[in-house]
């Protein structure tokens, strides 16, 4: 019996090598994951900071896509220029009278996490926008 217990003294080599692999492997996944939701995090923050303002700068769909784009470029979100916000980024009029505005923007985001395996994030997000109708 004490022969069994002097045998079993610790971690191989072998296991401190699967254990820094997995670390590895979570490693790359985080590094490569995180400047998708950090633009994520920019494009939501640049939503809410547009809805946020008072409703008479907000009178056409053109000045909201500005405002926004004014918004992700202060984050240094690539993504969005001139062209795209256009496509990306749109206001949908309220249905009944009375109801606000909803800008929605919606894009996916890839990063390469391997040779040929990408990480992609959907984004679909929307948010109220006061103001009136145009």
């Amino acid at each position: 019996m004490n022969l069994i217990k002097r045998r079993q003294g610790g971690i191989t080599f072998i296991g401190i090598l699967l254990i820094l692999a997995v670390l590895a492997c979570f490693v790359l996944f985080v590094l490569k994951a995180f400047p998708l939701y950090n633009e994520y995090f920019a494009v939501k923050t640049a939503m809410n900071s547009v809805a946020s303002q008072p409703a008479d700068l907000l009178v056409t769909t053109r000045d909201i896509q500005k405002s926004f784009l004014r918004n992700v470029q202060l984050n240094n979100v690539q993504r969005f220029d001139d062209r795209s916000v256009k496509e990306l980024v749109t206001i949908q009029k309220p249905e009944k009278k009375g109801q606000p505005r909803v800008m929605r923007v919606k894009y996916e985001a890839r990063n390469v996490l391997f040779k040929n395996i990408y990480l992609l994030m959907a984004v679909d997000e929307s948010i109220a926008i006061g103001g009136a109708a145009e």
